[in-house]
């Protein structure tokens, strides 16, 4: 079994297989330089599992070949897909989801410690991360924050990716655009909506919750949305009477469509059964409400 750390400075590491589990391990990575010397790396086996450390390096790699003189921020904005006139508010907006990237990292660091591997395997790949993510440098130029990217980081996170357990399975582009319809359609219908100002306002956190959890997925997973599935649970049933007595309101029917939605898309794609079935069962319990 030959370490990915030590393959990380050669241009070329041959594919060496290794068995932990039930798991085959496969390294292989090609490392070209582009234009200004950028190191462009691409692994050419795809990942065995989804995880923390599998969506920090999707995440990461993308940025490798942003150009050296662009803003920190508005690196970042453009992988995040933030579109926003604001200054301040893309700052706020981009620091959040800085804050989302650095608690995967955590966790990669404390599930890694638990499988007893050595921690100078991947502990420096992940403090140059945490470099890469400070906001202090967001005002800086992109090389501030890509000098932490090396082909080490990348190459430790392919390696952890493995290492770790499959955390849940990839949802597909069309359940998540069908998601981003049902919002759309729901935003629709309230923008001419004569709920009661209670309704309104909470079907416009429900939206809110809906799409932040989209936004996060790609960083943190499908947890995102049993996150909100469960934030928006609660809110319901707190609220229940109102609820009911305008049921039959299209902007009700739209809302209980769409989290339905949400619910089976995230239960598909946790791999912890026993948290899947949690959400079937709260949600079957309002069926009716809504």
């Amino acid at each position: 079994w030959r370490c990915p750390i030590r393959c990380a400075s050669l241009a070329w590491s041959a594919p060496s297989h290794s068995k932990r589990g039930n798991s085959q391990l496969q390294f292989g990575t090609r490392v070209s330089t582009g234009e200004g010397g950028v190191h462009v790396i691409s692994t050419l086996s795809m990942p065995l599992h989804t995880n923390s450390a599998s969506r920090l390096k999707a995440l990461l790699s993308k940025a490798l070949g942003e150009s050296d003189g662009t803003q920190v921020m508005e690196v970042w904005a453009r992988l995040f897909g933030i579109v926003e006139d604001n200054q301040n508010k893309k700052a706020a907006l981009v620091s959040e989801r800085l804050r989302w990237m650095y608690h995967e990292t955590e966790s990669i660091s404390k599930q890694m410690k638990a499988t007893g591997y050595s921690d100078h395997l991947y502990s420096g790949a992940i403090a140059n991360i945490e470099h890469a993510l400070s906001t202090m440098i967001l005002p800086g130029s992109w090389n501030q924050a890509k000098q932490y990217i090396k082909r080490e980081t990348i190459l430790a996170l392919d390696f952890c990716s493995e290492i770790l357990p499959d955390e849940e399975s990839q949802i597909s582009e069309e359940d998540i655009s069908c998601i981003r319809n049902l919002v759309s359609e729901l935003r629709e219908l309230l923008q001419a909506s004569e709920l009661p100002t209670r309704l309104i306002d909470l079907i416009q956190h429900h939206i809110d919750l809906i799409s932040r959890a989209l936004d996060g997925y790609p960083i943190s997973g499908a947890k995102t949305l049993r996150e909100a599935a469960r934030t928006g649970l609660g809110e319901l049933i707190e609220i229940k009477e109102a609820v009911e007595a305008s049921r039959t309101a299209p902007e009700i029917s739209k809302l209980g469509e769409t989290w339905k939605k949400v619910n089976s898309v995230a239960d598909a794609a946790l791999k912890i059964e026993k948290l899947a079935q949690l959400g079937q069962k709260a949600w079957a319990a309002i069926e009716g409400l809504i």
